[in-house]
């Protein structure tokens, strides 16, 4: 899954490197429910922690469009 942002963003990966990037590429979601978490592995930046606690909660059943809205929230 690929997701483009509507302009480039500038992000910082460990090891910290700044990035300036048109689009994150997914290779994997995983879901942990025990852990309350759901986390994106992505080729340019690493992992990305989408929600977790309360807001792993609230999300309840996720979608492929909840995952792009929340990468583009979290990156706004």
């Amino acid at each position: 899954m690929e997701i483009t942002f509507n302009s480039p963003k500038d992000l910082i990966v460990v090891p910290q490197q700044n990035k300036t990037i048109e689009q994150i590429t997914i290779s994997s979601i995983q879901d942990f429910p025990k852990r309350k978490l759901v986390q994106a592995i992505t080729k340019e930046i690493g992992i990305i922690v989408l929600w977790e606690g309360t807001s792993y909660d609230t999300i309840g059943q996720w979608t492929d469009t909840d995952v792009e809205n929340r990468i583009k929230e979290i990156y706004a």
